[in-house]
């Protein structure tokens, strides 16, 4: 196994350094604290005799993997600029050049460096730990609850001061750090899957680390980039499905569907529904509560593996994939494995590479940019998906006696029907796996708050809940992503949730919380803006960082948070969405912080307020199938 070694440049004008933190050997119990893992940091400067050699020694150590954030098109390319000998102002001209590719023209000495802006070191293997994320490694910082820290030596100072330098490397360590952690709290176990893949499969772990998930899959299954030149011809049914779909959809809905790419609205059964290329979403209404009794069930009805199933069963797979087959036997080998009594630790591993491989093929032949690429199976994939869960869903609908359909997503249907009627729920399900070929799973649902199709609270027959979309996210980790939900008063929605749940009252929740994380609200400037600034209540203003930690405070000194750009050679003021009115910043490491004091200032009425307008709606339910009214949800 590599050992990952993090490393990150900050390049001036006439001058360079690089910082280096290795991945501790005691890792998975690793708890060291900030400062004694930097003190551990190797560091390398263009002021060094031996810059470039010591450069080298560590990015091409024999068992390592260079690691960092964006490594891939930055840090990489001006690691090959030092290698070749240029110097600290040729290495900035590159730098200028990867950021803003339209400088290469602005000389001729920029002109002669612009081919270096894409070339990249040759090194054994390296990790870039921005694949498969977006966002910048400053906002994952602010999630992560670390040090929001910003050099203050403008980036294009010319004559930097020993304590500019100071400055700069200190800033550069906390960078690293900061890689670290992500890579700790949130890249690894999604490493350690696609490492487990690769070893599965004969892939060599120098290789696996470099790729991302797509791309591994792609080298896994052996696709080939080929050229097919059929992108927008029309999707075709299959034909043992024709029939069952003519008679439950509407046949201007299907024309529109195996012929256009674009989206289409239409109301069917009972619900708004979206055909889109990002599968079929509908809603029977907003603002809906559904409860399991006696008479009535709410069920999740789901195609098991759906869309790995339409590309075995209706021969979706990407024709880049020079064997098929190979897609097919990794199917039934997960689903033999899953179905074993006693796992070994192998069959465990087995099944992780082969859920990726299943999960990740769809995406991968839309993405242009790998060798699976195929448009057009990808359009098939997606709009048969649709039409065989509109038929259904519709089917259900007419032949079920006041069954409801409360909503479809990509992969399932939410229905309320009576108990009585569930042997005939069941019958129409085993006559679309029939036709379908793809078997379907049911999970009893108690309790549901739909605010929309895209947000809403379940509660399950054993008492276990979930939420979908930010309506009442409460959660900055989302598991088996690479990514991470912004901090945004935590605490409000688990108050809500607490009260739909439990009937909590929103203001208990909500005082005796003692996590700084959950009233922490993280705000941000885009590329577009310049600047970010707190104007204070007395009109004067407070420049911050670019992305910023803040708590409702009850000090009326203090102000909004703004960004900033220039219109017109003017500053131009946008307010921070969902900021409080008077803001405390948290921008240092939040374990550093004691909350028992931090609590004398918290304005704890904006955080029951934020939880009072995530429930201030007309809720609606069911009367035996009647639509009415309910008001038990009121925070009034």
């Amino acid at each position: 196994m590599l050992r990952l070694r993090f490393f990150d440049f900050e390049v001036f004008p006439n001058w360079w350094c690089c910082v280096f933190g290795d991945e501790p050997e005691d890792w998975d119990t690793y708890n060291c604290d900030v400062d004694s893992v930097k003190k551990n940091f190797k560091l390398v400067t263009s002021d060094d005799v031996n810059a470039r050699d010591n450069l080298m020694s560590l990015l091409k150590e024999e068992g390592y993997c260079v690691a960092g954030y964006n490594i891939k098109y930055y840090d990489l390319a001006i690691a090959n600029t030092i290698y070749q000998g240029f110097s600290p102002q040729q290495v900035r001209i590159v730098s200028d050049i990867i950021i803003n590719p339209s400088l290469a023209y602005s000389s001729k000495e920029h002109l002669r460096m612009s081919p270096f802006a894409k070339k990249k070191l040759p090194v054994s293997s390296f990790q870039d730990l921005m694949n498969d994320a977006t966002g910048s490694l400053k906002e994952k910082e602010a999630i992560l609850g670390l040090d929001v820290l910003e050099s203050s030596v403008p980036f294009d100072k010319e004559d930097l001061t020993d304590s500019d330098k100071e400055d700069v490397i200190f800033y550069c360590k906390q960078d690293v750090y900061a890689a670290m952690e992500w890579y700790r709290q949130v890249v690894k176990p999604y490493t350690t899957t696609k490492l487990i893949t690769a070893k599965v499969f004969g892939i060599e772990e120098a290789v696996a680390r470099k790729l991302t998930n797509a791309a591994l899959v792609s080298t896994v299954l052996g696709a080939k980039r080929k050229e097919f030149g059929d992108e927008n011809s029309s999707v075709v049914i299959p034909e043992e499905m024709k029939q069952y779909i003519y008679d439950n959809v509407p046949e201007t809905v299907i024309n529109h569907l195996l012929t256009s790419t674009e989206g289409l609205d239409v109301r069917l059964f009972e619900n708004d529904v979206s055909f889109g290329n990002g599968g079929i979403h509908s809603v029977f209404r907003s603002n809906l509560y559904v409860e399991s009794n006696d008479e009535w069930v709410l069920l999740d009805v789901d195609a098991t593996s759906y869309y790995p199933s339409l590309l075995i069963q209706h021969k979706c797979l990407s024709r880049c994939v020079t064997d098929p087959g190979k897609y097919e036997w990794i199917y039934n080998e997960r689903v033999r494995i899953k179905h074993l009594k006693n796992k070994t630790n192998q069959d465990e591993k087995s099944q992780m590479a082969y859920k990726l491989i299943l999960n990740t093929s769809f995406g991968a032949s839309g993405n242009k940019y790998l060798e699976m690429y195929d448009p057009y199976k990808c359009t098939t994939t997606c709009r048969l998906g649709q039409l065989f869960l509109a038929a259904l869903s519709n089917k259900l609908y007419k032949t079920v006696p006041g069954l409801k359909v409360i909503q479809t997503n990509t992969d399932g249907i939410f229905i309320y029907v009576k108990r009585k009627h569930l042997d005939l729920v069941r019958e129409l399900e085993k006559e679309w796996t029939k036709n379908t070929r793809i078997n379907m799973e049911e999970k009893v649902i108690q309790k549901m708050w739909q605010r929309d199709v895209n947000n809403y609270l379940i509660v399950d027959e054993n008492g276990n809940y979930t939420t979908r979309g930010g309506w009442l996210n409460q959660d900055k980790f989302r598991p088996g992503y690479v990514m991470l939900s912004p901090l945004s008063a935590y605490v409000s929605s688990k108050a809500a949730k607490e009260f739909l749940i439990n009937g909590t009252p929103l203001a208990e929740t909500i005082v005796k919380n003692k996590n700084i994380e959950d009233f922490i609200i993280v705000c941000k400037k885009g590329p577009t803006y310049s600047s970010v600034v707190q104007r204070m209540s007395d009109g004067t203003e407070e420049e911050l960082f670019r992305c910023n930690r803040v708590i409702a405070s009850k000090d009326k000194s203090l102000g909004k948070i703004y960004k900033i750009k220039m219109y017109k050679g003017r500053k131009s003021y946008t307010q921070m969405p969902n900021v409080p009115e008077y803001c405390r910043t948290y921008n240092k490491d939040l374990s550093t912080y004691d909350f028992d004091e931090i609590r004398k200032d918290i304005d704890y009425s904006y955080y029951l307020q934020r939880a009072i307008d995530l429930l201030d709606m007309q809720w609606y339910s069911f009367n035996d199938g009647d639509l009415i009214k309910e008001d038990r949800f009121s925070p009034f």
